[in-house]
């Protein structure tokens, strides 16, 4: 029996898409979960050994609930894996457009598709759903709903196509992240993720910043996070070009704990390249 690669569910959607195309021929089984925790919580459990979660995307920026979850598990990053999304509205076969009295979709789907309803559906409702997939079965049973999904979710709910590429930007490409209970060996073309606490001081982002421009690692991303019942209190999410285990990152590593409140490294995992997805 294969390994089984749990994915943020109901199939249908992008993350379904992208779990099938990281599947491929490593003989995984997919799994399905309905919320971003239960597939943290099944790689804990070891019920998985691997999880696909959605952590952002280039037109709509983070999903924060997975920083969150990343914050308070022992779950470790393995790798990422970019998908160039595109969005197609959909209907029940033998809808017109001039038929379309709501558009639902998840609020990411929707509003990276804001331009287009404005100008083609000025004034229908936008109704939030769960995920994408959601969407499309909910269009599948009501005419006069369309949804923005996948050509996947089309095929799946038996959903005509009114328009495909639908989306504002062509380059719309969501992040997800391979979570593991370990992460992956140096590569040689690797990323490293961290969440760093500080204190409260002038400073000191300034300060732990420096650290990593004096031991020339490329700073990828830095992104901040309000520490939870604590107003004005931020913790930092970092990625950086290298792997933990090399020398001159664990030398940095090192330094930089000293000066934080705490330092957690998420992972280290091979880079994805845009031209790959």
């Amino acid at each position: 029996m294969g390994k089984i690669l749990g994915y943020l569910g109901p199939p249908g959607t992008f993350t379904e898409e992208v779990s099938i195309k990281y599947a491929g021929d490593k003989d995984l089984l997919l799994k399905s979960f309905p919320a971003l925790d239960q597939v943290f919580s099944a790689v804990m459990r070891k019920e998985i050994e691997y999880g696909v979660v959605p952590v952002e995307n280039s037109l709509e920026g983070s999903v924060s609930l997975t920083h969150d979850l990343l914050s308070n598990s022992r779950v470790k990053i393995q790798g990422e894996l970019l998908f160039r999304v595109r969005q197609f509205l959909l209907a029940r076969p033998g809808q017109k457009p001039s038929h379309i009295r709501e558009i639902c979709s998840h609020p990411q789907a929707l509003a990276q598709c804001r331009l287009y309803l404005d100008k083609f559906y000025p004034g229908r409702p936008r109704i939030n759903s769960s995920s994408t997939a959601e969407a499309a079965a909910v269009a599948s049973q009501n005419d006069g709903k369309a949804a923005i999904a996948s050509l996947r979710a089309a095929e799946l709910y038996g959903l005509e196509i009114l328009q495909g590429n639908i989306q504002d930007e062509s380059s719309n490409i969501t992040r997800f992240l391979l979570l593991a209970l370990d992460d992956a060996p140096p590569t040689g073309k690797d990323k490293t993720s961290l969440l760093v606490g500080l204190d409260d001081k002038p400073g000191t982002l300034y300060s732990i910043l420096g650290i990593f421009a004096r031991y020339s690692l490329n700073l990828t991303k830095i992104e901040s996070r309000p520490i939870k019942g604590e107003l004005g209190k931020y913790i930092f999410f970092l990625d950086f070009a290298g792997h933990r285990k090399d020398d001159t990152v664990a030398r940095a590593l090192l330094e930089a704990e000293k000066q934080a409140v705490f330092l957690k490294v998420l992972g280290s995992y091979p880079r994805a390249e845009k031209d790959d997805c």
